[in-house]
């Protein structure tokens, strides 16, 4: 299940503005088509900080979660589990949609970069689409999860872009609603 503060992320949550709508519908349509994706192609949410790349990831999993198996997994804190603990892999790799919020905030490592591809090859060859968000540029991403991963991410997944403020640091919430 999605972590509390995620289940009230909706697309009816979301605030529309001119610089985000693009990636909005995108989002939306993508959750709408779910049923008709077969090339297990998924979305790479690229974005600063605050712009609304974990909200629109939520809608998504708040969208297909009654119809389709979701797992929704933050990065960092996945990895250190895995690193203290025997996670099962199988989870993460069959389930219809993942979503891996944080893409490259975990600290790089061997481990960490081999970890990942495991998980991204895994879906890939199984054609299981899969949502990333990340603060991180394309030209960066190969520094922060490894090239082979990298790749494999940006060649198999649209990218979607949010562009516009830290709404957090404005004070102003774009999560209101439309």
């Amino acid at each position: 299940p999605l972590p509390p503060g995620l289940r009230t992320q909706t697309f009816a949550s979301f605030k529309v503005t001119e610089l985000n709508r693009e990636a909005y519908e995108v989002c939306h349509g993508f959750a709408r088509n779910f049923a008709k994706r077969e090339e297990g192609r998924g979305l790479l949410l690229l974005g600063n900080s605050g712009t609304g790349k974990t909200h629109l990831a939520a809608a998504i999993a708040n969208e297909l979660k009654d119809k389709y198996s979701v797992v929704f997994v933050y990065l960092p804190t996945l990895l250190e589990k895995m690193r203290m603990n025997n996670v099962p892999l199988e989870p993460l790799l069959s389930a219809d949609l993942l979503i891996m919020d944080d893409l490259g905030s975990e600290r790089p490592s061997d481990w960490t970069m081999e970890r990942l591809l495991i998980i991204v090859d895994g879906r890939l060859t199984n054609l299981k689409p899969t949502v990333f968000t990340t603060n991180y540029d394309l030209k960066d991403l190969d520094a922060r999860v490894g090239m082979r991963t990298a790749s494999r991410i940006m060649g198999n997944n649209f990218h979607v872009f949010l562009r516009g403020p830290d709404y957090r640091l404005l004070g102003q919430n774009i999560f209101s609603g439309r």
